[in-house]
C-alpha cells in the first residue's frame, strides 16, 4: 500500500474517532501541511456518519492498517527524529484517552519531556477533542513487538526511604488509595500529605495536578504494596523483638500492621499492632472494638499527638482502652500515650513497657 494511500486511512480513521471538527482542523494543519482541505474533506465523510457506521468504518481501517503500518511509522520517526518511548509508555501504563496536559505531567514524571504537536504530527496522537488525544488502535500490532520501558524498581523507593515516616505514610496512602483524617496524620507525622506531596518530598514518584494526585506511570503499584508489606512486616518485627514481646504475631494486609496477641502478667488480653507507620488509626482501634490494645509507631513523639488524642476522646469511646506507644529506637525512647482515667486498665500494659532497655515517659490525657 502506498505511502500516500496509507495517510488517507489515517484521515478517514480520525474522522471516525473525533468529537470535533476543531480537533481534525487543528491536527490536519500540523499533519499535512498544503493537503490538509483534501484530508480534512475525505475525514469528514466518515466524521458525519451515524455512529455504527462509524464503528463499521474504524474496524475496516484498522484491519488495513494493521499489517501495513510499519514502514509509514518508522519514516516518520525517523524524518521528525522522535523517540517512541513517549507512546510506549502512555500505551502500556497510562492509557488511552487522556487530557494533554494530564499526559504532559505523566509524561515528565516518567522522564519525557514530549511536545504533543510533534507526536500529532507522526500520527502517533490525535486529539479527539481540544483537550483530549489517543494512541490510534492500528498501531497496537507495532507497538507490542517493541518492549516496554522498565518500570521503576518497588523495593528502591521502599527501603530508600523507609527511614521517613513521613515519606513512608504519604507513599502507602497513595498506593493503597486511602483517604486518612488529615488531623491525625498533621499530629502524628508533622505535616498533611497534602503538604508532603506539594513540597516535593517524594519528587518524580507522585504529585498533585489540579487537585489531583498523579503517579509516576512507571511505578507497579501492586509491586508497590507489595513491597510496603514485605518492609513493614520486617520492621514490625523488629519492633516486637526489640521490646522483648512474647505472644502470637501475625501481619495484618487489613491495616497493613504487624499484631501481636498477648496476654499479660495478669493473664489480661493485649492485642498489640506493630506499625512502624501508618496513614490511619480508625480502622485499627476498630479491628478488635473493645478490647485493650497498644499501637505502637516506629516515629517520635510530638505533643501535636496529645492534643489530637483530645480532641478526638469525646467522639471515640473506644480510645479509652487504646496506648498509643511512640518507639524512637535510635534516641532509645519510648512514649507512652493513654487516658489518665485508664491507669488502672493499663497497668500491667505499662509494666511490659517498663521491663525494656528503653526510657519510658508516661503522657495523658
Amino acid at each position: 500500500m502506498m505511502m500516500e494511500d496509507l495517510e488517507l486511512l489515517e484521515a478517514k480513521y480520525q474522522g471516525t474517532v473525533a468529537r470535533s471538527r476543531e480537533a481534525l482542523e487543528l491536527d490536519f494543519s500540523i499533519r499535512y501541511g498544503d493537503r490538509m482541505s483534501l484530508m480534512l474533506n475525505e475525514a469528514l465523510k466518515v466524521y458525519f456518519l451515524d455512529l455504527d457506521s462509524k464503528v463499521k468504518v474504524r474496524r475496516t481501517i484498522v484491519d488495513e492498517m494493521g499489517y501495513r503500518i510499519d514502514n509509514l511509522v518508522k519514516a516518520r520517526l525517523s524524518s521528525l527524529n522522535l523517540n517512541l518511548n513517549p507512546i510506549l509508555i502512555t500505551w502500556y501504563y497510562i492509557g488511552n484517552g487522556e487530557h494533554v496536559d494530564r499526559l504532559r505531567e505523566l509524561l515528565g514524571m516518567a522522564g519525557q519531556r514530549i511536545s504533543i504537536d510533534d507526536y500529532v504530527k507522526g500520527g502517533f496522537l490525535m486529539r479527539i477533542d481540544k483537550s483530549t488525544v489517543i494512541i490510534p488502535e492500528y498501531l497496537a500490532g507495532y507497538l507490542s513487538k517493541v518492549d516496554p520501558p522498565p518500570q521503576l524498581d518497588s523495593s528502591s523507593i521502599v527501603y530508600g526511604n523507609i527511614d521517613n515516616p513521613m515519606f513512608m505514610v504519604t507513599l502507602e496512602t497513595i498506593a493503597r488509595n486511602l483517604k486518612p483524617i488529615d488531623g491525625f496524620i498533621r499530629a502524628f507525622y508533622g505535616k498533611g500529605i497534602r503538604d508532603a506531596l506539594t513540597s516535593g518530598l517524594l519528587n518524580q514518584l507522585a504529585k498533585l495536578h489540579n487537585d489531583e494526585v498523579l503517579v509516576n506511570p512507571l511505578i507497579d503499584l501492586r509491586s508497590l504494596r507489595l513491597g510496603l508489606a514485605r518492609a513493614k512486616n520486617t520492621r514490625a518485627r523488629v519492633i516486637k523483638h526489640s521490646l522483648s514481646m512474647y505472644g502470637k504475631y501475625i501481619f495484618d494486609r487489613e491495616i497493613y500492621c504487624g499484631v501481636n496477641y498477648m496476654f499479660t502478667y495478669s493473664s489480661r488480653s493485649l492485642v498489640v499492632y506493630l506499625c512502624p507507620w501508618t496513614p490511619h488509626y480508625k480502622l485499627i482501634i476498630s479491628k478488635h472494638y473493645g478490647v485493650r490494645s497498644l499501637i505502637v509507631l516506629g516515629i517520635r513523639f510530638r505533643e501535636s499527638m496529645v492534643d489530637f488524642l483530645n480532641s478526638e476522646k469525646d467522639r471515640r469511646p473506644s480510645l479509652s482502652k487504646v496506648m498509643f506507644v511512640t518507639f524512637d529506637q535510635a534516641v532509645g525512647s519510648i512514649h507512652a500515650i493513654y487516658q489518665s482515667e485508664s491507669r488502672n486498665l493499663m497497668d500491667d500494659a505499662l509494666d511490659i513497657l517498663y521491663e525494656t532497655n528503653y526510657n519510658i515517659t508516661e503522657v495523658t490525657y
